[in-house]
């Protein structure tokens, strides 16, 4: 079981890294810059569906979203060739901001859940009655594990099957 809303991948291609690079081109927009101020839920002008920087052999883009999602994956890819194929290693991962957040509030959640548990043994041992609310932290971290790792997964598997179409590629070891 992963604790981390990580995921990994290799996707193996025929096309060839100048291929690549121009199909993320034409399917990237710069990263915009500075503060937004975003009216609506319109997607940019662009009407790309990704935005990030494309390098020569690396990529590291995010999808464009129209609707709020914090857990949106941050996507990076290396780019080599090899005799047969072309190899493009695929990391996502949250944003460095969500994921300072999100363990910031889940230590917080823990040490709550600690003081809880303290409390459930010491009334266990003075037989005092049980306190029902002394279980909302187990609840909260549950919720919050849940939250990050569904809303991540939903978002990442759409961008493994758009990279997937667009580099006209599978994935090493599901061929």
């Amino acid at each position: 079981m992963k604790l981390l809303p990580i995921e990994r991948y290799r996707l193996l291609t025929k096309l060839s890294p100048e291929e690549i690079k121009k199909l993320l081109e034409a399917n990237v927009a710069p990263k915009s810059r500075g503060l937004q101020i975003k009216i609506g839920w319109n997607k940019p002008a662009s009407g790309k569906p990704y935005e990030g920087v494309v390098k020569s052999n690396s990529f590291e883009i995010s999808r464009i979203i129209d609707y709020r999602n914090s857990f949106l994956p941050v996507i990076t890819g290396d780019v080599s060739h090899e005799i047969v194929h072309t190899v493009v290693k695929i990391k996502m991962t949250l944003s460095i901001v969500v994921a300072v957040f999100m363990t910031l509030w889940m230590g917080g959640v823990v040490v709550g859940l600690v003081g809880c548990v303290i409390a459930i043994i010491n009334g266990i041992l003075s037989g005092s009655k049980f306190e029902p609310m002394l279980l909302i932290p187990f609840g909260m971290l549950i919720f919050g594990y849940l939250l990050v790792t569904l809303a991540f997964q939903n978002e990442a598997s759409k961008s493994r099957k758009f990279l997937q179409d667009l580099l006209k590629g599978w994935e090493e070891g599901k061929a």
